[in-house]
């Protein structure tokens, strides 16, 4: 029996964030709860009781909820974030391997991912889930706003080395788009084109929709360019070109001129 269940819950145009409830005690862990009446109500609806907030990054739009809901919520007495993320209301900075626990039994390990922004992290839960904020998206990648290529070929090198089952739980729905830039690179990845079907099918959970969460290491592995920079189509996609962190500069400018043209 799984240690937690993780309750995602849509946020402004796109975001996602979510509730990461320990089963046996019922405390849970808000994810970058920039809607803070949305977050709570998730908590209601599911006999929740929200002590701890996880946030991967300091961006507004993932962090900008942490002090109204410290204040709206008695319970809450542990705020993380990344080490020099400058987190509001941050009360525990973390870096990579660090470990601690929702409730009694769901474990979290810290993976330091900085690059979208200087202390960006991601959590790994109960050996089961990762929640990649703004670094990895289903089929994509953050921007490198504070760091570089290779800080971002780093960040998915440990988020891949999890196993292939982890559910894969992103920061935004972007999945479409993101798929038809897969598809631009690699015209000849089938499981890609398939993935865009399906991402047109599912649509939004903030329009009505289903949504495409989550994902899995697996798929990512399968289907996003940025997670697949060792490959024989991104390579030549990216031209010439023998250093990794380079071909995941490539891709990105190669996402930003597509995104130009679409």
């Amino acid at each position: 029996m799984a240690n937690c269940t993780v309750i995602p819950v849509p946020a402004l145009s796109d975001n996602y964030m979510y509730l990461i409830v320990d089963n046996e005690t019922k405390q849970a862990a808000a994810v970058d709860p920039v809607d803070i009446d949305a977050i709570q109500k998730a908590a209601v609806d599911n006999g929740a009781t929200i002590n701890t907030i996880l946030t991967t990054h300091n961006h507004w739009d993932h962090s900008g909820g942490n002090l109204k809901l410290v204040k709206a919520v008695s319970s809450i007495d542990r705020v993380y974030g990344g080490i020099g993320d400058d987190v509001p209301g941050c009360t525990h900075e973390v870096g990579d391997g660090d470990t601690f626990k929702i409730g009694t039994n769901t474990t979290v390990k810290v993976l330091f991912t900085p690059c979208h922004t200087q202390g960006h992290v991601c959590y790994h839960v109960d050996d089961a889930h990762v929640f990649t904020g703004d670094t990895m998206f289903v089929s994509g990648a953050g921007n490198f706003n504070t760091g570089t290529p290779a800080q971002m070929t780093e960040a998915f090198d440990k988020i891949l080395g999890l196993p292939e089952s982890t559910n894969v739980w992103v920061g935004h729905e972007y999945t479409a788009k993101n798929c038809a830039f897969a598809c631009f690179c690699e015209p000849n990845n089938e499981e890609i084109k398939k993935r865009l079907e399906w991402a047109k099918g599912q649509g939004s959970i903030h329009s009505g929709g289903k949504g495409t969460i989550p994902s899995t290491i697996a798929m990512e592995k399968a289907c996003n360019p940025f997670a697949r920079i060792d490959h024989l189509s991104v390579m030549d996609f990216c031209g010439p070109c023998d250093d990794r962190s380079d071909r995941m500069r490539l891709v990105r400018k190669g996402k930003d001129d597509w995104g130009k043209m679409a």
